[in-house]
């Protein structure tokens, strides 16, 4: 993925806790001449900064343990850590409400999930080639409802019309999806609902880059639910969403 050849080696620290989303800004990114190493929680990706510095910083916000908010205020207070690399957030549903919380915290691009191969490829060679942050790239709009053409239309909204690299993507994520069921199976066992939150809030951005409109609204009605703390209802949710796509 990287080339030797590339000097100074572009490093990119991605802090993302789901397989799937991070496999696909992996695939995106892999002809860019990117050193990739991907964390996916907030301890992890500080480690990787303590023993030396990256040039770009993308980090989602929902994250198992201390948050994306957490990162950002670490590296807030601590620059020599951050040692002049960019830092954009990668995460969906970014209100007015979490920009105001980001606002003067060193951001220089917020991305929204799910993002296309090209704003990621943009937003990297961007970040490398010094350039003075620009608005961020205006959102995909929302998939058609038409399942006969959804996934034709991810492949161009998404991956630039390259179907090969939707194909390959999408069945990384049939194999992606045996391991998160297992989790949100476990997370409902254990009655940990924060990460059943954290799961279909991944899931759905997922769903979204498929053309799987349908499977995306279930997952986000499952986040909300989850988020609100009931758990009967969540369970509910879970098994017919886990039904629906094992089916």
């Amino acid at each position: 993925m990287t080339n030797a050849s590339v000097v100074p080696v572009r490093r990119v620290l991605l802090v993302e806790d789901d397989a799937s989303i991070a496999r696909f800004i992996d695939m995106a990114l892999e002809d860019e001449g990117v050193d990739l190493t991907v964390c996916g929680d907030v301890e992890s990706a500080l480690a990787v900064l303590h023993k030396g510095p990256v040039g770009l910083v993308i980090t989602d916000l929902m994250l198992p343990g201390l948050s994306g908010y957490d990162l950002v205020e670490r590296l807030h207070s601590e620059p020599a850590l951050l040692a002049g690399a960019r830092l954009v957030i990668f995460s969906a549903g970014v209100n007015l409400d979490k920009q105001a919380r980001l606002e003067g915290r060193g951001i220089w691009r917020i991305l929204r999930k799910p993002a296309s191969v090209a704003q990621l490829q943009a937003c990297v060679l961007e970040a490398f080639a010094g350039h003075e942050a620009a608005p961020p790239p205006a959102d995909v709009p929302a998939q058609p409802a038409d399942p006969s053409s959804a996934e034709s239309d991810a492949v161009l909204a998404y991956f630039g019309g390259d179907a090969g690299l939707f194909r390959a993507y999408r069945a990384k994520c049939l194999v992606q999806f045996e391991h998160d069921w297992a989790a949100g199976d476990a997370a409902l066992r254990s009655g940990d609902l924060a990460a059943l939150q954290r799961l279909s809030h991944s899931l759905a951005t997922v769903f979204r880059t498929l053309g799987w409109a349908e499977d995306g609204r279930a997952a986000k009605q499952l986040e909300a639910l989850a988020a609100a703390g009931d758990a009967g209802a969540s369970a509910i949710a879970w098994a017919q969403l886990r039904s629906r796509l094992l089916g």
